[in-house]
């Protein structure tokens, strides 16, 4: 059985799902979308629009870390870059797409989300991404460069239309098959139709 996933790095509750699912055995599909773009295109609202929810969502998801035995610890350098407009949200996607189309997704999936939301890695200046990527051992590949492509923005947007199309509202979403579940908080159900299909 295979798992759809559709993430975006700027998503504490899809690193908390993908948490998880790395310690799963199934085949997942990873599926990097623009969360920005894709609730507007759905009309959702984004947390940080709604002061109260981003403060709550922020510590749920400390609770759910703690639960889950897993560091939490936001890295509050990026989080000012992107409000100041000094990092494009969508460039971890992108980045993780690039990733995808030189077959080095693997390493790179889980250091970013640990980047983000675990540690204060530098992902901002280019010696921080240097770094970054030298500790994955990619070959050389610069994945920053191949994130600024065009056909890697095509991509991307390609994943927006069809999780538009599937119905996604928001991230973390899991499909098993047709069947869609929605939240870091659904994790159970997956396993539990995961289980149901098996038999």
């Amino acid at each position: 059985m295979t798992l759809q996933f559709v993430l975006d790095y700027r998503s504490p509750y899809s690193y908390l799902a993908n948490s998880q699912l790395r310690r799963w055995t199934e085949r997942i599909e990873y599926r990097p979308v623009d969360l920005v773009d894709l609730m507007k295109r759905v009309n959702n609202q984004l947390s940080p629009l709604c002061p109260p929810k981003a403060r709550y969502a922020l510590m749920d998801a400390k609770r759910w870390a703690m639960a889950r035995g897993v560091p939490f610890s936001p890295n509050q350098a990026f989080f000012q870059a992107m409000r100041k407009g000094a990092i494009d949200g969508a460039l971890l996607s992108r980045v993780a797409v690039a990733a995808q189309s030189t077959g080095v997704f693997r390493q790179v999936n889980d250091a970013l989300f640990e980047a983000v939301w675990a540690d204060r890695a530098d992902l901002i200046g280019p010696e921080g991404r240097s770094a970054f990527l030298e500790r994955l051992d990619v070959g050389g590949v610069d994945l920053w460069q191949l994130a600024l492509a065009d056909n890697v923005t095509e991509r991307l947007s390609s994943h927006n239309d069809e999780a538009v199309s599937r119905g996604v509202f928001g991230v973390p979403t899991i499909f098993v098959g047709e069947e869609m579940f929605f939240g870091n908080d659904r994790m159970e159900l997956v396993r539990s139709q995961l289980q149901a299909r098996a038999t």
